[in-house]
C-alpha cells in the first residue's frame, strides 16, 4: 500500500485539531503507520481514531465526576483497608464485586446504619 503524502497527514491532523478531537489527534500518527504497513484497513483506522477520541472523552468525564464528588481519596477494592472498618465483611464485598447476583437475577439492597430522627 502506498504511504499517504505528508500533505494528507498534515491535513488530517489539522482537521482533527479543528474538530477539537485531541484523542484522535494523539493517535492518528500511529494509526496511519498501521494503515501504511497494511496491518489495518481504512475502516479499522476510522474505528480506532473514533475509539481513541471516545476513550479520552470518557476518561475526562470520569475525572470530572470524581473531582466534583469531592471524595477524600479514590481507591480500588484492593487498596481498601478492611482492618480500619472491621464491621465490613471482606468476603461479602468481594462477592458483590464479582457480580454473581446479576447472573442469578437477584436483587441487592445496600442499607446503611439506621438514621436517627431528632
Amino acid at each position: 500500500m502506498k504511504p499517504p503524502a505528508a500533505g494528507r497527514r498534515d491535513r488530517l491532523r489539522a482537521m482533527l485539531a479543528d474538530l477539537r478531537m485531541p484523542g484522535a489527534l494523539e493517535a492518528v500518527d500511529g494509526i496511519l503507520s498501521e494503515v501504511d504497513g497494511g496491518a489495518i484497513s481504512a475502516a479499522e483506522a476510522i474505528e480506532q481514531l473514533l475509539g481513541a477520541q471516545i476513550e479520552l472523552r470518557n476518561n475526562r468525564r470520569l475525572k470530572a465526576a470524581m473531582r466534583s464528588s469531592r471524595l477524600p481519596a479514590v481507591k480500588t477494592l484492593k487498596q481498601f483497608d478492611f482492618a480500619f472498618q472491621p464491621s465490613i465483611k471482606r468476603e461479602q464485598v468481594e462477592s458483590l464485586h464479582e457480580l454473581g447476583f446479576v447472573d442469578r437475577r437477584e436483587n441487592v439492597i445496600l442499607l446503611g446504619p439506621p438514621s436517627r430522627v431528632s
